[in-house]
């Protein structure tokens, strides 16, 4: 009988790891999304001068999350610009609340290829 009991126990724990494992896995796909997408808005922001529209919907578009400038320098030609794109995630977990993913990045305003 004391088995039995340590054995459904021990499912319970089986399955909170599966648990964890689907939202390592998911937010690194997630993280993995936002900064690729960080390297084609980075060109653009580079070659617009700065966050525009177009920006903001291709990011939103790709990832379903934000972008918004880091800092309160405006962009100059030559200058270094920081820009952040996250998105929330709400894990598998009910133990853990809800979360922000996000990529940092830096490009200079006027140097694209």
């Amino acid at each position: 009988m004391g088995y039995k009991l340590g054995f459904i126990l021990s499912l319970l724990l089986v399955v909170e790891l599966f648990i964890l494992a689907g939202d390592l896995f998911s937010a690194q796909v997630i993280y993995t999304n936002l900064d690729a997408v960080s390297i084609t808005a980075g060109n653009i922001i580079s070659s617009k001068g700065g966050i525009t529209n177009e920006v903001r919907t291709f990011v939103a578009n790709n990832t379903g999350g934000e972008i918004i400038a880091v800092g309160d320098d405006a962009p100059l030609f030559g200058s270094v610009y920081t820009f952040k794109i996250f998105k929330s995630y709400q894990p598998m977990n009910f133990f853990i609340g809800e979360s922000e993913i996000s990529v940092v990045r830096s490009v200079v305003i006027g140097y694209y290829n």
